[in-house]
């Protein structure tokens, strides 16, 4: 009997790891219907690190550069590299910098979606982010 139970714990332990959600790779998702949000992540153990990048699509941006970067977005934003990540079975959390000043992300993975909520000053900034289809 001790080692049928633990041969079904060690198939569910299996089974749980196979299908656990996975954060490694590239995120996309769009803010206020005019920045492209890019989120490149990699896991090692407990450790998320990369890079978050935000794109201005705005067709009245001045002078974008060929990556569309506006000089004013890149100058606000541009890209990032990602310090303090730190993944928790479907929970995230990591920061980034905006204007010399560090910006805390927060959230979780389900469903195929990369949920993140952030504050920039006192407004409360909800992020929805999924992995492009494989081609």
């Amino acid at each position: 009997m001790k080692k049928i139970l633990l041969s079904v714990a060690l198939v569910l332990t299996v089974v749980a790891v196979c299908f656990a959600a996975t954060v490694d790779g590239v995120w996309k998702g769009l803010v206020e219907g005019q920045y492209n949000i890019s989120l490149t992540l990699k896991t090692e153990g407990t450790k998320l690190t990369g890079e978050f990048a935000l794109v201005d699509n705005n067709a009245k941006s001045e002078n974008p550069d060929e990556a569309g970067y506006t000089p004013y977005v890149a100058a606000q934003m541009g890209k990032n590299k990602i310090t303090d990540g730190k993944i928790d079975g479907d929970n995230i959390q990591f920061t980034t910098t905006f204007n010399g000043k560090p910006v805390v992300y927060k959230g979780t993975i389900a469903d195929g979606k990369l949920v993140l909520t952030t504050t920039f000053g006192t407004q409360a900034v909800k992020l929805t982010l999924r992995q492009p289809a494989a081609k």
